[in-house]
């Protein structure tokens, strides 16, 4: 992989394997609405299962006492997007935000990392809490790279304790998942998160309402990619594409946020492919006149201050302000102008 990473984990990536698994493509799209529950119709809604290849303890195990001291809040925990109202990524503009779910994991968030590095995007990582709660070796290790994400300047947010769907849940279990996810950034990242994916994108008017007493934003997707449910990263940028052009045929909508998941080493194959995809259909929409695709850092485009609403709303389709989109339209037609000459050159 690009770049550079946590020196520990670089040996460890040595010896990864891809995860087993696979199935059928589903449904990729966001999150449909029912009387009692908004259910993402997702299959994977159980816990990640956990990694069984060997760590070397005595390479990766950091000095005992190296996280004793209190930890400094980092900045990442996205505060300033508290009490939202939730958040589909629709948008009838081609605003382009990548998110990844399930993770950290030491074989390929550290090289995930890198590549956006390279590719100079910033994204949102909805981290499963119980993967860095303890003081095992495994565990410190991917502490230290949760740590990594926010210092690269990318926001990260809850994805509960154990990734289950939290309408199954009673108010104590419910209160478990929600309350202790915040003692685990409290103590390895310095600071409670202010946004969270439900797992499986499954939601209840109960489980919208409890999250807005928290200050919670409700974070959820309308560019799936079908990464859990394939083995290539072929698969995911072709079903990417797909969905694309469909929620653009089907609800006008020409991005929105993407959800892929750092657990899996197709997903982060993909991740250059797709933005590499973007880039080419540039081209043809330059020369068209239309707007171009243009990959945003963070979901504050996408963000609408719940107010009054009740806690269930969804956030209107993002329209951010014209002198805002036109400023960075003009960068990426100077950018796309020199990048489609010189593929026009070959």
């Amino acid at each position: 992989m690009l770049g550079r990473g946590l020196p520990i984990v670089g040996r460890v990536l040595l010896c990864a394997s891809a995860l087993a698994g696979g199935a059928l493509l589903a449904h990729f799209t966001r999150p449909v609405a029912h009387p009692a529950v908004h259910a993402m119709v997702r299959e994977d809604v159980t816990p990640p299962e956990p990694v069984d290849e060997p760590i070397d303890v005595a390479e990766i195990a950091p000095a005992p006492d190296e996280h004793d001291e209190p930890v400094q809040p980092l900045d990442g925990m996205g505060a300033d997007l508290r009490e939202g109202m939730v958040i589909t990524g629709g948008t009838p503009h081609r605003m382009i935000l990548f998110s990844f779910d399930d993770g950290p994991d030491h074989r390929y968030t550290p090289g995930l990392l890198d590549t956006l590095d390279a590719l100079g995007i910033r994204a949102m990582f909805f981290l499963t809490a119980r993967r860095f709660e303890g003081t095992t070796p495994r565990e410190r290790l991917l502490a230290d790279i949760a740590r990594d994400i926010v210092a690269r300047g990318h926001i990260v947010g809850s994805h509960t304790m154990d990734h289950v769907q939290l309408p199954l849940l009673s108010h104590e279990d419910l209160q478990e998942q929600v309350l202790g996810t915040e003692r685990v950034f409290e103590n390895v990242l310095g600071a409670r998160p202010w946004l969270i994916r439900p797992p499986g994108g499954s939601r209840s008017p109960r489980i919208d309402a409890w999250l807005a007493e928290r200050g919670y934003t409700q974070v959820l997707w309308n560019l799936g990619t079908g990464d859990f449910q394939v083995r290539t990263s072929d698969d995911v940028v072709r079903t990417f594409t797909r969905v694309l052009e469909r929620r653009e045929r089907e609800n006008g909508e020409r991005g929105g946020i993407v959800l892929l998941h750092d657990i899996h080493e197709w997903s982060v194959e993909a991740l250059p492919r797709i933005v590499h995809e973007l880039e080419d259909r540039n081209c043809a929409l330059l020369e068209a006149g239309e707007e171009l695709y243009d990959v945003v850092d963070d979901p504050r485009p996408f963000f609408t201050t719940r107010g009054e609403a009740s806690a269930s709303e969804e956030a209107p389709p993002a329209m951010p302000e014209p002198a805002w989109l036109e400023a960075r339209q003009a960068r990426l037609r100077a950018d796309a102008e020199a990048r489609c000459a010189r593929l026009a050159m070959r």
